[in-house]
């Protein structure tokens, strides 16, 4: 019974090493590995300057996978049919976990009742608490580690990065 079960465990992880990662979902690592660096040392303590910093970080990591793509002759498949609704509820997850996390963390706010709310008025209330919250320099990296997983998920959904190598070979002419 075990053997068959472990078998069945192997089967479904043999693509699941770190030669079949692709190089989005590496540099994903190098973007998270950076946040966590700069939420541990706190190098830099200013909440918009580590902001900055994320954003020179995401446009270079970007480029690197864009030159990638362009050497690899790869070629977007499309969005296909759960694209764009897994897209549009990703984004709602990591919206939705960045309010709790801001409402938890920050002691100046309190989580409003959720059964008599207008969730148009929370939304945007929400989006303050989220502001304010990350704008704490020791919680910035945190909330930008959070993004840039949002980002890296919401960029997998619509198909433009992929977490195997051999999906992304499979996109590319010379495949």
């Amino acid at each position: 019974m075990f053997d068959s079960i472990r078998k069945k465990i192997e089967e479904q992880n043999k693509d699941n090493n770190p030669k079949n990662m692709s190089l989005d979902f590496k540099l994903m690592f190098v973007y998270h590995i950076a946040m966590m660096i700069l939420f541990g040392t706190r190098i830099i303590d200013n909440a918009a300057a580590q902001a900055l910093f994320a954003l020179a970080l995401f446009v270079v990591l970007i480029l690197i996978s864009a030159v990638h793509k362009f050497r690899a002759q790869w070629q977007w498949p499309g969005i296909g049919l759960l694209g764009l609704p897994s897209a549009i509820l990703g984004v709602a997850f990591v919206y939705a976990f960045l309010a709790f996390a801001a409402y938890t963390i920050n002691p100046d706010f309190s989580f409003p009742d959720l059964q008599n709310i207008n969730y148009i008025d929370f939304i945007e209330e929400s989006w303050s608490v989220i502001i304010a919250t990350a704008s704490v320099p020791a919680i910035t990296p945190w909330y930008l580690a959070g993004i840039g997983i949002g980002i890296f998920n919401l960029l997998s959904s619509l198909k433009i990065a992929t977490t195997k190598k051999s999906e992304f070979v499979a996109q590319c002419k010379n495949s």
